[in-house]
């Protein structure tokens, strides 16, 4: 999954693979499209909460990633919410079929 969402007032990216509770997930600020600060966490290997929901590991890890590059956060108070956006593929295919070839 690559999503963008909203925390804080600020633009974030997540690059989360692998099966709940078990992801590796990157997290990216985004200032102006440009890719800034990143963290990340191997769900399987790092100690986390397995049972959490994907949007509360963003959270976490946002957190960290603001307190460690000193972001000034637009709206400090302002929750975690997804950027809409369209959908082009949910899954990358492999073969010819999934095409329709």
């Amino acid at each position: 999954m690559i999503r963008e969402f909203q925390y804080k007032g600020e633009t974030f990216r997540v690059n989360a693979h692998g099966s709940h509770g078990h992801e590796e997930v990157f997290i990216i600020h985004l200032v102006d499209g440009e890719e800034m600060g990143e963290i990340s966490i191997d769900r399987m290997t790092e100690e986390n909460d397995t049972s959490a929901a994907i949007d509360a590991i963003c959270v976490m890890l946002c957190d960290k990633l603001i307190a460690e590059e000193h972001i000034q956060c637009a709206d400090a108070g302002a929750g975690f919410t997804w950027v809409e956006g369209e959908r082009i593929r949910d899954v990358l295919s492999s073969s010819k079929s999934a095409h329709g070839l």
